[in-house]
This record gives C-alpha cells, structure tokens and sequence, in this order.
C-alpha cells in the first residue's frame, strides 16, 4: 500500500520519520495524518521528537533487527523507544545524521565513510554484513537512497558499481528514480518497509509506479 502525505505543507516526509516492520517514529504533530501513517505501514506509532528536533528519519537508521540512535537523543526521547522493547545502538560520533549515513535492510547496510569507525558497533545492533562505501560519490549513502526487503530507489548519479554493490549485499532489486517531482535526494523523500510505503504529496504517477514496482509494496 502506498499513501502520498506532507506533514505542515512539506512533502519531505522522509525526513520526518523512521520506519520498520514494527514502528514509525514521527514528530509529534501530525493530527490525522497518524491513521495514514498505521493504515500504509501497519506499525505502531511512536510520537517523539528525536535530539529535540522533528527530524526523525536525519537522527535514525535502522531495520528490523535493531535501530542507530545518535548520542544527542535526550533521555526521555530514548526512553519512549526502550520502553517498546527496541534494540537500539547509540553512536558517540560528531556525525549525528546518521538516518542520512546508513543505508539497510535485514540483509546488509552501506555505511558512509564518515562512521567507518564505529562500522562494527552498526553491524552488531543491525545483524547485518556491512561495507562502507559511497554511493554516486555521496558521502550521504542514506539519504540518496531507500531500501525495503524487495527492493532499493537510488538517486540517478549512482553509479554501476554502486548498483551491483546494493543488489549484492542488501539483496535487492534496484532502480535509479526521483521522487517529489524530479528530487533526486530519495530519503528525503518517502518512508518504506515491507508492507507499505507513504511518499511526499508531490510525487508524480510515474515516480509512484517506480516505488510499487522496485518495492512490492
């Protein structure tokens, strides 16, 4: 199931939230939109700001198996997620974005060489073989591309070895698009697990069948 959604005018959902097979953490004010939100991806939600912002999907990666949190997560912000009995691995780096630095799904993650140091600490809370590597020279691996189980979106400058390298290790399907109307910056763009995916308002007929077809969802 697909879904198209801005939240306060801004189609960039994917900045706002995180998603898994089992929860999405969001900001906390999007009123009706939270029925949009469980319907498309079938999880729990978790309403939190995350390192007192409401960018969710910049300060998270993750997938099923456990979740990166950055050292600025405030307390009660953690809480609320340990409280859903979440696996989770806090990273002492200056690189806090780390939903922009991880790319991963339950088979493997690309990780940007900003955290190559903390490179084990990510496999070991993800469960994953993990590379880290860039992709179409972006240093930025998770916010030029999405992944589900199925299937990968990645931003048009990727180059052929990126491809094979994400068709490799995270197992998947995988096509070069653009989403909110030509945005080459994916992450940005949508929220996906394996049951549905909610992307910006502004994606175009065209960009929708590519996340359906790519994703199965």
């Amino acid at each position: 199931m697909i879904r198209q959604l801005k939240i306060s005018g801004n189609p960039f959902i994917g900045i706002f939230s995180f998603t898994n097979n089992n929860i999405t953490i969001v900001r906390e004010d999007i009123g009706t939109h939270a029925e949009t939100l469980k319907e498309a991806l079938g999880t729990e939600l978790i309403l939190s700001t995350i390192a007192a912002t409401d960018l969710a999907g910049i300060y998270i990666a993750g997938n099923n198996n456990g979740i990166i949190l950055p050292y600025v997560i405030e307390d009660e912000e953690l809480q609320l997620i340990e409280d859903m009995d979440i696996n989770n691995c806090i990273l002492n780096t200056k690189e806090t974005a780390v939903g922009n630095l991880i790319l991963s799904n339950d088979k493997g993650a690309i990780i940007s060489p900003m955290l190559t140091d903390e490179q084990k600490l990510i496999e070991d809370a993800l469960g994953v073989e993990t590379t880290v590597a860039s992709i179409g020279n972006h240093k930025y691996v998770g916010s030029v591309a999405r992944t589900n189980n199925t299937g990968c979106l990645v931003h048009k400058e990727a180059k052929e070895e990126d491809i094979s390298l994400i068709k490799d290790l995270l197992k998947v399907d995988v096509r070069m698009s653009t989403l909110n109307r030509g945005v080459p910056y994916i992450g940005a763009c949508i929220i996906v697990n394996d049951k549905g995916a909610v992307v910006g308002e502004s994606t175009t007929g065209i960009e929708l069948s590519y996340v359906e077809d790519i994703m199965g969802v």
